[in-house]
């Protein structure tokens, strides 16, 4: 049975935990994980995250055989237009030196950031892994109403934070208003051969697994805290498949 959304802090207190039990977990160490082909995979953070809280996730994805990339993002929270810009400006390079396939993996925030981007690069995106994200409702939003309400696909409080973030450090931001060219990525039909893949949690406080489902593509439901998924044991198992798909 899930948990109640408002135990919210007893809920993500589990996140260290689940961190731990991921160091001993043998996926963790790439025991049964089919091996990767080399190939780029650019990690996005969450709501107010950065690249630091992914490091396990990379450091994971190299051991079994995969290029991962660092959003390059300071914080992400503000104007995705911008946002998004960063990610595009940090990945260039790697994806100048090989016209190979690319896999994209977007925790919360960052799979709306992701499914985006997989848009604008169209066929190179071989995979889309969305991981606690509302990123399927809000695009939904985007396309079948030309709007956005952050509190109908995430806890109030942190969609209020959000919100405050977006006036602080992007005042002129009207998105989706604006039609820039994010809301056109992301209204965008993602390329046929894109592979997408959201996994939920079904004790998530902070996103409601109902948000995270994709109408094309394959749903996954773990337990756990909302901001230990980029740690949590079944997502890695469910991400090793995956992207050897």
């Amino acid at each position: 049975m899930a948990v109640r959304r408002d135990d919210s802090m007893g809920i993500e207190s589990r996140a260290t935990a689940e961190l731990a039990a991921l160091h001993v977990a043998p996926v963790f160490w790439g025991r049964g994980v089919p091996r990767g082909d080399g190939r780029l995979v650019v990690v996005v953070p969450g709501l107010f995250g950065n690249d630091l809280y992914l490091r396990p996730l990379r450091d994971w994805l190299r051991r079994v055989g995969y290029r991962p990339a660092r959003s390059s993002l300071t914080i992400n929270a503000g104007c995705p237009k911008r946002l998004l810009a960063t990610i595009e400006q940090g990945v260039q390079r790697q994806l100048d030196a090989s016209d190979g396939p690319v896999a994209l993996i977007g925790h919360s925030r960052g799979g709306m950031l992701c499914w985006a981007f997989a848009s604008r690069l169209g066929g190179r995106v071989s995979h889309l892994a969305l991981v606690g994200s509302p990123a399927p409702a809000v695009v939904t939003m985007f396309r079948e109403q030309g709007t956005f309400s952050p509190a109908g696909v995430s806890h109030s409080a942190v969609a209020a934070a959000g919100q405050q973030a977006m006036r602080l450090f992007d005042p002129d931001c009207t998105v989706p208003a604006c039609g820039c060219e994010y809301v056109h990525d992301i209204v965008r039909p993602l390329a046929p051969s894109t592979k997408v893949l959201s996994i939920a949690s079904r004790d998530d406080p902070i996103v409601p697994a109902g948000a995270s489902v994709v109408r094309t593509g394959d749903n996954v439901v773990v337990g756990g805290s909302h901001s230990g998924l980029t740690h949590n044991t079944a997502v890695y198992e469910h991400l090793g498949r995956f992207l050897a798909e």
